[in-house]
C-alpha cells in the first residue's frame, strides 16, 4: 500500500502487507513529531512504475496538492487494475477556515466535488464513504449527506482502477 503524505506514518503498524510512505520532506513536524518516511517525493509525481500498488490512500494531504488532477493521475497510474484509491480530505468548509487562517489558497471542493474528481480520473465504481449506514436512501439519505457536508470535517472518497 502507498500511503500519499504520510507524515509520521500513523498507520505503517495498522497494516500486514507492505506500507511505503511517502511525503515531500523529511523535517519533522514539531521536536515531539518526527515524520517516518519511505521516500521524499511529491503526491504530484509519484515515483513508482505502474501499476505496482493494490491500494493507495491519503489521510488530510490531498487538499494541499497544487495539481489534484494531476495527483489523481498519478494514483491511477500506479495502481494495480482492480486496485483501489481511498482519500479522506478535508471538506469545503475545514478547508476555507484554513485557507483563512493560514493565508494561503488552495484547492477546495465538497465530498461530491471530489467523488467527481475521482472518476474524471478514470476511477470505477467511485462512492462516499460516510458516518451513517448505507441502507439509509432517497430524501434521507440526501439530508445527511446535506448535514456532512455542512457540520462534517471530511470528504473521503474511494475508487476502483
Amino acid at each position: 500500500m502507498l500511503d500519499v503524505g504520510c507524515g509520521a506514518s500513523l498507520y505503517r503498524r495498522s497494516t500486514e502487507g507492505r506500507y511505503v510512505g511517502i511525503d515531500i520532506s523529511m523535517a519533522p513536524y514539531g521536536e515531539n513529531c518526527p515524520r517516518d518516511l519511505d521516500v521524499v517525493a511529491s503526491g504530484v509525481d509519484v515515483p513508482f512504475r505502474s501499476g505496482v500498488f493494490d491500494l493507495i490512500f491519503s489521510v488530510s494531504a490531498f487538499f494541499q496538492f497544487p495539481d489534484p488532477a494531476r495527483a489523481l493521475g498519478e494514483y491511477h497510474r500506479v495502481l494495480k487494475p482492480g486496485g483501489r484509491l481511498i482519500l479522506f480530505d478535508y471538506n469545503r468548509r475545514i478547508q476555507k477556515d484554513l485557507e483563512i487562517r493560514e493565508n494561503m489558497k488552495r484547492p477546495c471542493w465538497t465530498q461530491w466535488g471530489l467523488k467527481k474528481l475521482a472518476n474524471r480520473a478514470g476511477f470505477r465504481s467511485c462512492e462516499l464513504l460516510l458516518p451513517f449506514p448505507r441502507e439509509i436512501r432517497g430524501f434521507e439519505r440526501f439530508l445527511r449527506l446535506l448535514e456532512e457536508e455542512l457540520r462534517g470535517q471530511w470528504a473521503i472518497v474511494t475508487g476502483v482502477k
